[in-house]
């Protein structure tokens, strides 16, 4: 990036494409710190990961920039969810009744058009392929695209104003001692399979519940060791932390959980203040739509392995005001996941009692 930077004359415009964690790793802001002091930031296209494969599944953006120290009010940035083909590099078009499936399922000539337009008229844009993030909603030194959708903000904001919701972020319930969020422990593969005591990896949580590998298991002397550090309650929820494709999987702890160690990659939350918020009704919102929408905005490459991070505080969640609704949504899910511990419980049975 400095290379480029010298070689371009004072004015002179930069289009590079880079690894996306280099935009939103904090280990990387000194990156941005150096690019602002040559040169202002004018746009920045989040590439879909089937941009560059089959070659290589490094998710990238590109990154635009003008040799100068003037800087503009704002950034334009948008995320093209489709590049023309799939991972296997083979065309992929658009199925509707005006393209006759003929057309390529292209993001990016939308996007260079509408970058085009911002540049010329310098109109504020509002959707996932075109918009302009100030330089003053900045948070961090994120550069990231998905982190700013304005699509998601505008469904937040549509919630609150319907006045049928009260959004709090799961930052401020921590802060206000309504929520617990601890992260598990990583116990070193030497240990796996030396007992019958669950080692619950991020891959184990599936459809709300834990499936734990017995091949992964660790003796009762593991278990003791973490027993107190772990605290693993009933409802308890755990939260998949880190993972490419796994964030955001969810599972509430039962009476048939309460032995296990948990793994680093996943966070353990608890509600402290019952009054404020239901367990069964907070696993609800982190499965719910928009809780997901803001999970997948908010998850970024570092290295080899995708995190949400402390960004899990920034997530909002819709708490409805209507006290019925709240009891009935609750009722089900806690109707939910006690019908799957039966069902656990019995397969369970069957398998010991069997020859």
């Amino acid at each position: 990036i400095e290379r480029c930077l010298q070689l371009l004359r004072d004015g002179g415009r930069l289009g590079i494409i880079l690894p996306e964690g280099i935009f939103g790793n904090p280990s990387d802001r000194y990156i941005w710190e150096y690019i602002s002091s040559v040169a202002s930031i004018t746009g920045v296209v989040s590439l879909s990961q089937e941009t560059f494969q089959p070659s290589t599944h490094t998710k990238t953006s590109v990154l635009f920039l003008k040799k100068t120290t003037e800087r503009p009010k704002s950034i334009f940035m948008a995320i093209a969810n489709s590049v023309g083909h799939n991972k296997n590099g083979k065309p992929v078009y658009k199925i509707d009744k005006y393209s006759n499936g003929k057309m390529l399922d292209d993001d990016l000539p939308i996007i260079a058009k509408k970058f085009n337009s911002y540049k010329n008229n310098n109109k504020s844009l509002s959707d996932h392929l075109g918009f302009n993030v100030s330089y003053d909603e900045l948070n961090d030194h994120i550069f990231i695209p998905e982190y700013y959708n304005p699509e998601i903000r505008k469904e937040l904001e549509t919630l609150k104003n319907s006045g049928k919701y009260d959004l709090v972020s799961i930052g401020e319930l921590i802060d206000k001692g309504v929520l617990q969020v601890r992260r598990g422990n990583e116990i070193g593969s030497q240990f796996y399979g030396t007992g019958e005591v669950p080692f619950v990896r991020t891959s184990d949580i599936v459809n709300w519940e834990i499936k734990s590998d017995p091949i992964k298991a660790v003796s009762d002397d593991v278990y003791q060791e973490y027993k107190v550090s772990q605290d693993v309650q009933q409802k308890d929820i755990l939260f998949v932390n880190d993972g490419t494709f796994l964030i955001g999987r969810t599972a509430m702890i039962t009476k048939l959980d309460m032995k296990i160690i948990i793994q680093s990659h996943v966070r353990k939350i608890r509600v402290i203040d019952t009054n404020f918020i239901n367990p069964y009704y907070l696993f609800y919102l982190l499965n719910s739509k928009i809780v997901r929408k803001q999970i997948d905005s908010k998850t970024f490459v570092q290295a080899t392995i995708s995190t949400i991070g402390n960004r899990l505080r920034e997530i909002v969640l819709p708490i409805s005001s209507n006290k019925n609704e709240i009891k009935k949504i609750t009722s089900e899910i806690q109707d939910i996941i006690e019908r799957k511990a039966i069902l656990r419980e019995k397969s369970v049975k069957i398998i010991e009692e069997s020859i």
